[in-house]
């Protein structure tokens, strides 16, 4: 991997604010693994802020950091320089305010289904706000606008058991019960593993429509470069525990070394895109995602008429 690839990330000014950050998993043992080294990392009000990196990469110690599932190593001055301050709030204190960050910074974990516990979907859906100390009143409406936000009817769902439903149906109501509690961020950790294409078609857009009308900020980790292609503006490169470069999706998958390096594989549109250009087809070699391409061949082949 060449260094004169890599883009300096900024260091000010953002909702999530990460600077110097290091972590250690197992210290001072045999087993002793630096998985995040000196991160510094700034992501804005309205970013749908891409991670990426191979598998040890350190993506999920870095999220887990965002909502203090892990908590600043700060023995033994690891940690005496950084920064981690999410939502206004200085998780490197030594009693930080832990409940307003579970307000203000939802998770959809891998497989969120798993997660699903109550009897009814209602109930499930209305676990978090009711942790919050929200009255009853406003948990039925944060419940109802949620389930409504995922695509799902409340009439028929809402006392039926979360088991019984289909897998989608389950995901969409674990997703709910994150989003009743209007986080201000919503991490996602691979929020498509295990969908069909359909699957994770619908899933994506869901999350579009939650950050125009719920969640502004979403940061999501990734493997599937075309799932980074459609939703996010920036993305950040993760690689032996450093940041390597935050970069707009078609500055990074015009570094084609630089994905492969990663063991990722580029956007199905950029490959073809960049087939077809090089076969004198009239599209650019930079579209991104498939209806990009799409246009592209329309406009060209006047199919838009």
């Amino acid at each position: 991997m060449q260094n004169k690839e890599l883009k300096k990330t900024s260091s000010s000014g953002g909702l999530i604010e990460i600077k110097d950050l290091t972590y250690t998993y197992n210290p001072k043992s045999p087993f002793e693994t630096r998985a995040l080294d000196k991160v510094s990392l700034t992501i804005e009000r309205g970013d749908f802020f891409g991670i990426i990196g191979q598998t040890g990469s350190g993506k999920s110690t870095l999220i887990s950091h965002i909502n203090a599932l892990t908590r600043v190593q700060l023995k033994g001055k690891v940690n005496d320089c950084a920064t981690v301050n999410v939502c206004g709030i200085d998780l490197t204190a030594k009693k930080p305010d832990l409940k307003r960050l579970r307000e203000k910074v939802g998770m959809v974990f891998q497989y969120p289904e798993y997660q699903l516990f109550a009897d009814t979907v209602r109930e499930d859906v209305a676990f978090g706000p009711k942790n919050l100390g929200i009255g009853d009143a406003e948990t039925d409406e944060r419940v109802r606008e949620a389930i409504r936000l995922v695509g799902l009817n409340y009439t028929e769902i809402s006392e039926r058991s979360p088991f019984e439903l289909s897998g989608g149906q389950k995901r969409r109501v674990a997703i709910a019960g994150v989003i009743a509690m209007r986080p201000e961020v919503l991490i996602l950790d691979e929020p498509t593993a295990g969908l069909d294409p359909e699957g994770k078609r619908e899933l994506l857009a869901l999350f579009k429509d939650i950050q125009l009308t719920t969640c502004p900020t979403i940061v999501m980790v990734s493997h599937n470069m075309d799932e980074v292609a459609e939703c996010c503006n920036k993305v950040a490169v993760l690689g032996g525990g450093k940041v390597l470069g935050v970069f707009a999706p078609s500055e990074l998958f015009s570094k084609r070394e630089l994905i492969r390096s990663l063991g990722l594989e580029l956007p199905v549109a950029v490959e073809l895109a960049s087939y077809l250009a090089e076969h004198g087809i009239p599209v650019r070699p930079e579209c991104l995602t498939e209806e990009e391409l799409l246009g592209e061949l329309l406009s060209a082949y006047g199919g838009g008429r």
